[in-house]
């Protein structure tokens, strides 16, 4: 769907929490699955993501989808997590000398940084 609003709400939040997860826009649109290109639009408003997209946008940046829509009051950058390690270790496009780790190697790496994270606490 082209728009051509670039002032969207949607583009400038979407932006926001880029910028606080610290990704370039191509990091972004490889974490989300999505063409580079196609990130760019939807952050500049020239483009909107459908349905399915903007369910997998706000569930990567731990939002609602009424928050990336405006019709949520804004959240507090400060105590969002800057990202979900589980989701990650899952989920991200990652390698381990440069060999992509199996859905059994992924739950091993987290269940030991769980581990890990409570004999910390």
């Amino acid at each position: 769907m082209e728009k051509g609003n670039k002032d969207s709400i949607f583009g400038v939040k979407l932006r926001i929490l880029r910028e606080h997860q610290e990704f370039s826009q191509k990091e972004a649109a490889e974490q989300l699955n999505i063409l580079p290109d196609t990130y760019s639009r939807y952050e500049r408003g020239i483009r909107e993501p459908d349905y399915q997209t903007l369910k997998h946008i706000a569930n990567f940046f731990h939002v609602s989808i009424d928050y990336l829509l405006d019709n949520e009051d804004d959240i507090d950058l400060e105590a969002m997590p800057i990202l979900d390690f589980y989701n990650f270790v899952m989920n991200g496009k990652y390698t381990i000398d440069s060999t992509f780790p199996t859905k059994d190697e992924k739950k091993l790496i987290a269940d030991i940084a769980r581990l890990i994270h409570s004999q910390n606490k």
